[in-house]
């Protein structure tokens, strides 16, 4: 699965300009492809991808039920309004909201009571991975949401390195395929669905791609431009 997070980006044109392009990527039935715009275009992108297999998703969530949460969105908002994934847990969220795995378990178990698939992100900081706390500081974002008593089939995990975030570097394929492998482990889970972000490009796509423990990619900024996120589709499939 190959999703594009646009984060806080494009006007309502450039939103449907770009689900158009989106839509018209040519791949094979078994890569899926996600977008995940804005929530204020979700409508106007939903109209948009109607009848084509690309998946639209929410950026985020709260777990609360409907009631007196002033500018949140929960989970069947999100599936009312045509959504299939929502992402939770996004490095930038959890950075500048103080989210933390416990705060998101309500909004991961009412995604999946909907039906709908959470992408939950989890990555170490720089900081983290220099002091050698990488992999413990993965597995404690993970740990919170593991013995939550949920069950967690469908759940897909976006490891995201939060130094590779925006800044143009992308984890080595020997640490990718390490994290990926422990995450597996640590979910217990060999055929969860583990993908990996953090400035992928069509430039890295390649690279990141040869890794066997990688099952596609959450895209950042190349997913703006349609021609740069088809080629990590592309990538995807030559690999």
């Amino acid at each position: 699965m190959i999703i594009a997070n646009w984060k806080m980006n494009t006007t309502r044109s450039e939103a449907i300009a770009l689900a158009q392009d989106v839509r018209s990527i040519s791949c094979r039935p078994s890569t899926k492809i996600g977008i995940c715009p804005p929530a204020i275009w979700i409508d106007a992108v939903s109209n948009v991808l109607k009848g084509s297999p690309v998946l639209l998703g929410m950026q985020n969530c709260i777990g609360d039920p409907f009631g007196a949460q002033t500018g949140c969105i929960n989970a069947e908002m999100a599936k009312g309004a045509g959504c299939q994934l929502v992402i939770l847990g996004h490095s930038e969220r959890r950075a500048r909201f103080s989210e933390t795995t416990e705060m998101l378990v309500p909004a991961v178990a009412s995604v999946l009571e909907t039906g709908n698939i959470p992408v939950f992100c989890i990555g170490e900081t720089l900081a983290e991975r220099d002091s050698g706390r990488a992999i413990e500081a993965v597995v404690g974002q993970l740990k919170p949401l593991l013995n939550a008593g949920l069950d967690l089939d469908g759940l897909i995990i976006a490891y995201e390195p939060v130094w590779a975030i925006g800044t143009g570097h992308s984890a080595t394929v020997d640490d990718i395929c390490i994290m990926h492998r422990t995450i597996r482990a640590i979910v217990d889970r060999p055929d969860a669905l583990v993908l990996y972000g953090g400035s992928v490009s069509p430039e890295s796509a390649g690279t990141v791609f040869s890794s066997t423990e990688v099952s596609g990619a959450l895209v950042g900024g190349a997913s703006l431009n349609a021609e740069k996120f088809a080629a990590i589709v592309a990538a995807w499939e030559q690999n």
